[in-house]
Parts: structure tokens; sequence; C-alpha cells
């Protein structure tokens, strides 16, 4: 007879483990099953964590290229990528012993280092890696987080180049930098990778389909990222590539075409890198045709309570393409915790309101509804904006490009989205949250007191600055 446990999780990183940990507080018992054989999943293996360690090193050189700014001299130096990457597999280190004890004093889960699939609606088959051996467990509910992967593009000779896991993957990061590179895709990925590696020394030329980079955000954030970025990075947009080519021992020759009218293009680097995006991961011997569980390209169906078509079974994070953040799969890890102690009729709902970053230089952050995504929605709005650089924060940094924006939806005069670009934008982004998840009126967010001096001041004076005269 199969072993049963109160819930099955297939899955570590940050959709499986918080409903894991939050289930085994209650006093359930839980099978957790992940490859890494630890918690954190991608984001820590080779995706946020380590390429923002790169990024803070990238941009502690970037400062200290401007020391005579604060009355100070440095002493200029290539980057020592080997000494970076040491720096950066030593955060991981830490984060995966932190993680380790969490499980060990997480009583009532098991974690297995391993693979599982679906047997029926109710059994997983489990492949133990360490002790390679199998066996079928049963689960009152099955949480399916196996997150997401790098998307493949169908052209000739794609698995040519590198990616985030040639840069960033935890003790297993390329050696050397490259003296230039081609990288396809001008998302958060490749737009942040670009310029930690031209902040590094790496001459870069990003690739980007669409005509902005950024595609989704607000307009004005995406100008303002791309027009800062090229001032060290080679940004061209239109350009559909068709092919990657060896150049004869020397490098690569990428293929393209300009959309706009066909115009054949060509670009030469020792190295590219592909940042095309990412796609649920559902493994073939998952089985959920098994479970009977529905999915297509674009993930496991799921409600808002990360329930799939089989009620008992529910699919948080990214494996669902609901939102490919880190911080998003942890919330709706947290929704299907509550959704199995209370039930969806107790369990707050995924409110699909996560912030996301771009952890560029300049940064730059983006919160709720665009001005033109709540007008395809019907929803009038009105938009008030601020720079960044009119701050004393901004102004002691040296870093007074960018703005903040307000989206305030003109029938109810409350704030619908919020979009920034500048210094400490990132950070920004968890006030601009709440202001947006509480449904804050500008009048509202500009009577709460901000610290001085700090940039989140842009945030109250902007909304002061708000007035009723600007929703006419």
């Amino acid at each position: 007879m199969a072993q049963a446990y109160d819930a099955v999780v297939i899955g570590a990183g940050g959709g499986g483990y918080p409903a894991a940990l939050r289930l085994v507080r209650a006093g359930r018992t839980v099978l957790m099953v992940d490859p890494k054989g630890n918690l954190g999943g991608n984001c820590l293996f080779e995706g946020c964590v380590p390429s923002k360690a790169v990024r803070e090193a990238a941009s502690l050189k970037s400062t200290m290229e401007r020391a005579d700014f604060f009355g100070l001299e440095a002493v200029q130096s290539p980057a020592a990528w080997s000494r970076v990457v040491a720096y950066k597999d030593g955060v991981q280190t830490r984060r995966y012993a932190q993680h380790r004890q969490e499980v060990e004093q997480a009583r009532g889960l098991t974690l297995v280092s391993g693979l599982a699939g679906f047997v029926d609606a109710n059994r997983v088959r489990v492949q133990d890696l360490l002790r390679q051996e199998e066996f079928t467990v049963s689960g009152r509910h099955i949480i399916v987080a196996t997150g997401s992967e790098a998307a493949h593009l169908p052209i000739a000779g794609f698995d040519s180049a590198w990616n985030h896991h040639d840069f960033f993957a935890w003790k297993q990061t390329q050696p050397t930098l490259p003296e230039d590179i081609v990288i396809l895709g001008g998302g958060y990925i490749g737009a942040e990778t670009a310029s930690m590696l031209a902040d590094l020394g790496v001459k870069v030329t990003l690739l980007e389909l669409m005509p902005e980079i950024l595609s989704g955000m607000d307009q004005d954030l995406a100008r303002a990222v791309r027009e800062g970025l090229q001032q060290r990075v080679t940004v061209v947009t239109g350009v559909e590539v068709t092919g990657i080519e060896p150049d004869g021992g020397h490098g690569y020759v990428v293929a393209g075409r300009r959309t706009a009218d066909g115009t054949a293009l060509s670009y030469r680097a020792q190295r590219v890198m592909a940042a095309a995006g990412r796609v649920p991961h559902v493994p073939s011997d998952l089985g959920l045709e098994r479970a009977g569980v529905a999915y297509d390209r674009r993930g496991i169906a799921v409600d808002a309570h990360m329930r799939t078509g089989v009620p008992h079974i529910l699919a948080p994070g990214d494996v669902n393409g609901e939102s490919m953040l880190f911080h998003s799969a942890v919330a709706m890890s947290e929704v299907a915790a509550r959704t199995i102690l209370e039930g969806p009729e107790a369990g707050a709902p995924w409110l699909r309101d996560a912030p996301a970053t771009v952890f560029t230089r300049p940064e730059a952050m983006t919160v709720g509804l665009t001005a033109e995504a709540a007008r395809r929605q019907g929803l009038a709005v009105w938009e008030e904006t601020r720079p960044m650089g009119v701050e004393a924060w901004a102004q002691i940094r040296g870093e007074t490009e960018g703005f903040v924006k307000l989206t305030v939806g003109r029938a109810t005069g409350r704030i619908v989205g919020m979009h920034a670009v500048g210094v400490d934008a990132a950070a920004l982004s968890a006030a601009a949250h709440m202001a947006v998840r509480l449904g804050l009126t500008p009048g509202e967010l500009g009577s709460m007191v901000f610290a001085h001096p700090t940039q989140f001041e842009a945030l109250d004076r902007l909304a002061r600055g708000a007035s009723s005269d600007s929703a006419q």
C-alpha cells in the first residue's frame, strides 16, 4: 500500500516550498520532491538571486568609476569575473544552507531529492535520486509546482546560444566572460543581463523583435530604460532573428531581418545569449494526463485559488503561466496552502497584481495597470508624473534620471497603477504595491510620511501633486 500524506508537493521552488512549510506548521504531513534536493528552485540556482548578486557587483564597479563625483579617488581595474563568480556562489551557498536548516526544523516535512510523476489523480510515483529507489505515495492534496524553463526559439543554431544558466548557475557558471556578446530578447532578463555585462566591460548588442524593449510595460518606462542602456549597449528593436552560425572559429554570426521592411541584418560576436522569455516546465514524465489535469503550452489551467480542474490538485507558480516571477510564485503558493487548509471560500484568491522589477541601470518597476492596459479594459484613467531627480536622495547619489508615475481611475479616483524608472525604483515597488492593492487615492497616499532623505519621498510628493485638477 502506498504511504499516505496530507499533501504531496512536486517542486521545491517558490511555487512549492511556501505551501509545504505553511501546511506542516498547521500540523499536516507533507512529502516534497525536487531534483535539486533543496529549496529555492531555479530562482536560487540560476535566476533571481545569483543574477542580482552579479548585478550588485557590476553596479558597484559603475559607482567606483564615478568616485570623483563623491570627491574620492579610486583605482580603476578590469572586472575579475572569477572573483565576482566566487561572491555570487557564496551568496547562493549561504542561502542553500539557510534552506537546509528550514527543512530540518520543519516537523512533518519530508524532502526527497528526486523526480515525481502521477500514477493517477491520487497517487504519485517518486524516483529518489540519492537512494536510487522508486516508491509510490498518495496525497489528499497534490501540489504541482514544477516552475518554468527558458524558452526555445525555432531557429537554426539556437542550441549554440548561452542562456542565464551560463552566467548565474550555482558552481556551474562559465569561467570567463566573452569580449562581446549578442543577446536575443529585450524582456527583463535580456535587459538586465545586457546592463550588468556592459558594466563589467563586455561589448553588448541587444536584439528585440518588438518595436520597443520591455514589451507590455509602461511605454515611457520602457523608453527610459532603453535610453539608459543605449549609453553603453547597442539596442536594436524590430529585428527578427532567423539563425545563428559559427563564424569560422572566431565566434558566431546572428542572422536576422528588419521586421519593418525585411532588410537582411547580421551581427557578429564571440558569444550569443538567448533571453527569449520563459515557458511553463511540464516534464514529459509528470503524467498530468493520468491525473486528468488540463494544460497547454501556456501552462496548467487554474482558478484564482490555484485549483486545477481536479480540485484536490493545485498548481501555483510559474507552471500555470499566470505570472512568472518568484514573488508571484510565493504568493500563489500561500494561496494554495490556504485553499487546502481553509477551503476556497475562506482563502484569499490570487489577485494578479504583483509588482515587476527590472534591475537594469537605471532600475525600473511597475505595479498594476498601465494607462494603455486600463483603456483596453474600458477603464478611463489619468496619469500624474514626477521626475525622480528632484528628490534629495537622487541628487546625493548622483542618479537623477527617470520618473515615477501614478495611473488613477477617473470614476473611482483610486490608484490602479504605479510605474517608475530611476534610483531605488525596485525598492519603491513595495510601497507602490500596497497603494494599488489597498486602492488608495492620491490624497490618501499623499497623507503618508516617508523618511527623508530617501527616494520614497517621490511617492508622497507625487501623490500630493496629483490634485483633482489633474483628473479634468
